[in-house]
């Protein structure tokens, strides 16, 4: 009896040893492919949960080392990438908190070339003084505003910033729910999901045969949707924009109780930089409002404009990785180097006075 039930249970067990070990060939080669940051990445993080202040946040496993499309991410023992930080500031430091999402992590490119640690090189350089800068790298993906301020609130002001960078994407903070909630998944599923191989790839090739079968040429995860209104309200007077600006202020607010200024900064979706009819109602938007409320806004559109028009070679089009590491709205390495190059000289002149 127990001969045959061994039996028995070792065709499955052969059957899931086999797919796993097939899965697991498919993987590694998505981690080192065109796509592995969308395809491998976002599942493969280990979050760490922190449901309070407010709605609470997320931060990525602490001492986590991970590698794709031959590109390392270190996390440091606070859960955020880049190199360890004390929340004590040094003496003869101005420290410049850069808060955000993915981008502000540096999805898709290296850690030295992100926009903070090419900032933070470029100031120190600049700057002959005594001073020395310092860049922390608060960006979390999958973040949105609320999550930033109960962030701040836990930890984000104990490393005694001189200046906040705030960073706002025209996805995750706009219409992007908390990061708690964005893997709200079954038990059972999650642990499916991070604990093997083939479940991942099943679910990847189950899209796949679902996106042709619509004929799709692609999923939706490496095919963003082109229209507007999937990114932001396109009536000004949403109750979303309110909500959104609220969030803002109250960041601004928090920051104002200990004399740190808020710098927001819009990044631009590749649609908007390439398509001069699409709409730019975010940047028209938020800058008003920051008008209003006397707070310096920095809207990269323009500068991502004017790069494209002078690409060499010709301007650029959908999808060609110039200043745009993905299909979405992740800035490249030279997109970095933009971002790097419109802050610096207005930092500069802002630690002056």
């Amino acid at each position: 009896m127990w001969l045959n039930l061994a039996l028995a249970l070792m065709g499955p067990l052969l059957l899931i040893g086999l797919l796993e070990g097939m899965a697991y060939i498919w993987e590694q080669r998505q981690a080192n492919s065109l796509y592995a940051w969308e395809l491998v990445a976002s599942r493969r993080m280990v979050w760490e949960e922190h449901p309070a202040p407010g709605v609470g946040y997320t931060l990525i496993k602490p001492n986590s080392h991970y590698e794709w499309q031959g590109i390392p991410v270190d996390i440091n023992s606070h859960g955020l990438r880049g190199p360890e930080t004390t929340y004590e500031k040094p003496p003869g430091t101005f420290r410049i908190l850069n808060l955000g999402d993915s981008i502000v992590m540096g999805w898709g490119v290296r850690e030295e070339n992100t926009y903070g640690r090419q900032l933070e090189a470029a100031l120190n350089e600049e700057n002959s003084s005594v001073l020395h800068f310092e860049v922390i790298n608060a960006g979390v993906p999958g973040w949105n505003l609320e999550n930033a301020l109960a962030y701040l609130q836990a930890e984000g002001l104990k490393y005694e910033p001189d200046l906040i960078l705030l960073g706002l994407t025209l996805t995750n903070d706009i219409k992007g729910d908390s990061a708690l909630l964005a893997d709200n998944q079954r038990p059972l599923i999650k642990w499916l999901r991070s604990n093997t191989y083939f479940w991942p790839f099943l679910t990847v090739q189950l899209r796949w045969m679902e996106a042709r079968a619509e004929g799709r040429e692609r999923i939706d995860v490496i095919d963003p949707p082109t229209s507007p209104d999937k990114y932001f309200p396109t009536d000004p007077e949403s109750e979303q924009w309110k909500e959104f600006w609220n969030q803002v202020s109250a960041i601004n607010q928090l920051a104002g109780e200990k004399d740190v200024p808020v710098v927001p900064i819009i990044f631009p979706l590749e649609f908007q930089v390439i398509d001069d009819s699409y709409p730019t109602l975010p940047q028209e938007l938020l800058t008003a409002r920051a008008t209003e409320a006397g707070i310096l806004v920095i809207d990269l559109l323009p500068a991502f404009q004017q790069a494209c028009q002078e690409k060499l070679g010709g301007t650029c089009q959908l999808e060609d990785r110039y200043l745009f590491a993905d299909v979405w709205m992740h800035p490249s390495a030279e997109g970095h180097n933009l971002i790097a190059n419109e802050l610096e000289a207005l930092l500069s002149r802002m630690v002056e006075h």
